[in-house]
């Protein structure tokens, strides 16, 4: 009886998995600067993006951000992130990609 069950089952193909629902979660750990959340934020305006989260919050002399963007492909968040790195303030960016969330 299962055999016929997963016979009937329709196949997972790769262009349905377009449709999946996933979006790109940065961390990211900078020394405090005025400009350095404009310059995380520029990233995304650059590509017409608006995460749908940013949260900022000074911790000592550090700021840890948080900004989440749904609907980003794993190749460009990860360019992002190399490109945030990149700045001489920023001490570390970390990328989670988060499928159906």
């Amino acid at each position: 009886m299962s055999t016929a069950l997963a016979a009937a089952a329709p196949a997972v193909s790769g262009p349905h998995l377009a449709y999946v629902s996933r979006s790109a979660h940065f961390e990211i750990i900078a020394n405090v600067d005025p400009h350095i959340s404009l310059r995380m934020l520029n990233y995304f305006a650059q590509r017409d993006l608006v995460p749908s989260v940013f949260r900022s919050r000074r911790v000592r002399e550090k700021l840890e951000m948080r900004v989440v963007v749904p609907g980003l492909s794993e190749h460009d968040a990860s360019v992002i992130a190399d490109k945030m790195r990149g700045q001489f303030a920023v001490a570390a960016v970390t990328l989670e990609m988060v499928v159906g969330a």
